[in-house]
Order: structure tokens, then C-alpha cells, then sequence
């Protein structure tokens, strides 16, 4: 069935150029790929025209500049007492927030699939917490600085690691930098909670492979909003090589189910793939529902031959 289903991202030959490098970068569970790279060839596979290369030397100017920017206030910044440290975090927050001026999208943009793609979110300078962290992270490693991603409920933030200190950062709030309550207010706020008791599995680094799936993710519901569902379909394909569960066999098939295909050959395979969900998760709140989907789906099938 991939077979079937996995052509249809992939009509212009760029994109099925973009979807095989990025299935042999996250492929056999290699867990230590370049998440920027990733993230580059989601967007690659959806946007053709994008420059992986020139995004990828984007990211490598702004992390040489850091570089060069903390190597020059080292020593004037010991002879005046400040930490190295705070040094580093304070050129990395410069040369990202004040000079490139990235920031969180506004509300229009938000929901929208280029918010999702880096290369875009570079020429805008505007993103999805998500993104703009990837770029944080990104970044800092360029410059020989340490940052990782921090997959809080409802909000993705960053968290600079300097050698004797840890902040967390939120680079969708112009790098603002966080304390552990400020971090359970937005917490509190995305989930529309009065109160958000964080604990310190909130607070692990996030890793590759599931930033990657919290991209497509993004991706996928901004393309279902916006009904372009043979995207929404791409986005989870990439998301069943990255991570191959249940739920995301599911999504497929009702997906599937929106994209018309020769001889109804999408309804075949939707109902392989919500039937499969109904039978593997039977204690899922939604399996009642699915199966009676499947069986529709089955019925539409026995009529049309």
C-alpha cells in the first residue's frame, strides 16, 4: 500500500528527490540527524523551490557570526567579572533577536504551512515556536554553543546549556528568557488550564526524531484547515517513517478517504488502514467510530463493483 499512496507528494521529481533524502536521513531509527536539515526537507519535499543549501549556509553565517561575536567579548567580559556564560547567551540572543529580528508569527501566519517551513521562517523571520527553536538550536551548535529543544505542552521553547548554568529560553517570545513558573503560565495558557503544575519530564530535551514528528504535525493540521488534503496525506506518510504508530495509520486512512484516486483505489486503501486501527486499538475511545467508518467505506466498495 505504500506503493499506492506514496506517489502522490511526489509529482514534481524535486520532491521525490526531497522525500527519499529525507527517509534516509530518519531511516533504521538513526536517532543523531541535523534536525534543521530534516525540517529543510519536509519543506523541500512541499515547496520544490526551496534552498537547502542556501538555508543551510544562512544558518552557518548566523552561527559563525555568534562565534566571532563571543570569541571578541571573552576577555573584555572576564576583565569586567561577567561569566562566559552569560556572554555566550547574551551574542547568541543578539546576533538571533536583535539583529536578524526573529519572531513568534502573528496570528494570521500562525496557522499556516509556511510557518513550518524553515526556510521560509529564515526569509521572514517570523515562525511557530517550533521552528524558531529549531533555528535557536541550530544556531547555538554552529557556534559551538549548546541548546536543545524543550516540547512543553502546547509550547515548544529552547534551553541554552552554557558550562555552568541553564537557561530556558522562549525564542517565539523574542528570546525572552524563562523562569520554571513562567514556563507553567504558558503552559497554563496553550492548554487553557487555570494552573499547570510542571514537573521535571516537562523540562527533558526533545529528541530528533520527535521534533520532527512535532513538525509534520504542525503541518498536517495546517493543511487540513486549509482542505488541502493530499498535503495533509505527504505530511503523514514522512510521519509513519519517522514514527510508525497506530494513530498516524489511522489518520492516513481517513486522509486517504478525501483524496480520489483512479478506480477508487484510496478507498481500498483507507479502509485497509481504519480497519486495521479498529482492530489494534478495539479500547481507544475513537475505535467505535473508525469501525463504522471502515465498514461504510466497505459497503461504498462492494456498491461500486
Amino acid at each position: 500500500m505504500d506503493d499506492i499512496v506514496g506517489g502522490l507528494a511526489q509529482q514534481d521529481p524535486r520532491s521525490a528527490q526531497a522525500r527519499r533524502r529525507f527517509m534516509a536521513m530518519v531511516a533504521d531509527g538513526n536517532t543523531r540527524f541535523d534536525v534543521a536539515v530534516a525540517a529543510l526537507l519536509i519543506a523541500a519535499e512541499d515547496r520544490p523551490e526551496t534552498d537547502v543549501s542556501g538555508a543551510l549556509a544562512r544558518l552557518d553565517m548566523l552561527g559563525e557570526r555568534v562565534r566571532e561575536r563571543v570569541d571578541r567579548a571573552h576577555r573584555p567580559a572576564r576583565q569586567a567579572g561577567v561569566h562566559p556564560d552569560e556572554v555566550a547567551i547574551g551574542e547568541l540572543h543578539r546576533v538571533l533577536f536583535d539583529e536578524a529580528g526573529l519572531r513568534g508569527a502573528n496570528a494570521d501566519e500562525y496557522g499556516r504551512p509556511e510557518s513550518s517551513f524553515l526556510d521560509v521562517v529564515l526569509d521572514r523571520r517570523r515562525g511557530l515556536p517550533i521552528t524558531l527553536s529549531i533555528i535557536y538550536c541550530a544556531v547555538a551548535r554552529r557556534a559551538g554553543l549548546d541548546a536543545v529543544g524543550i516540547g512543553l505542552p502546547g509550547h515548544f521553547i529552547a534551553e541554552f546549556r552554557g558550562a555552568d548554568m541553564r537557561v530556558l529560553v522562549d525564542p517565539f517570545d523574542g528570546g525572552r528568557r524563562l523562569t520554571a513558573e513562567d514556563a507553567a503560565g504558558i503552559v497554563a495558557r496553550a492548554t487553557m488550564q487555570t494552573r499547570f503544575e510542571l514537573g521535571p519530564q516537562h523540562l527533558q530535551a526533545v529528541p530528533a526524531r520527535r521534533t520532527i514528528v512535532r513538525v509534520l504535525e504542525n503541518l498536517k493540521m495546517a493543511y487540513v484547515r486549509a482542505r488541502d488534503f493530499r498535503k495533509a496525506l505527504a505530511a503523514v506518510e514522512r510521519l509513519l517513517v519517522v514514527s510508525p504508530t497506530a494513530e498516524f495509520v489511522r489518520d492516513r486512512g481517513l486522509l486517504l478517504r478525501q483524496v480520489p484516486m483512479t478506480d477508487g483505489v484510496n478507498l481500498s486503501a483507507a479502509w485497509f488502514d481504519l480497519d486495521l486501527y479498529a482492530r489494534l486499538m478495539s479500547n481507544a475511545p475513537d475505535a467505535p467510530a473508525i469501525e463504522r467508518l471502515a465498514k461504510e467505506i466497505w459497503r461504498e466498495l462492494g456498491r461500486s463493483n
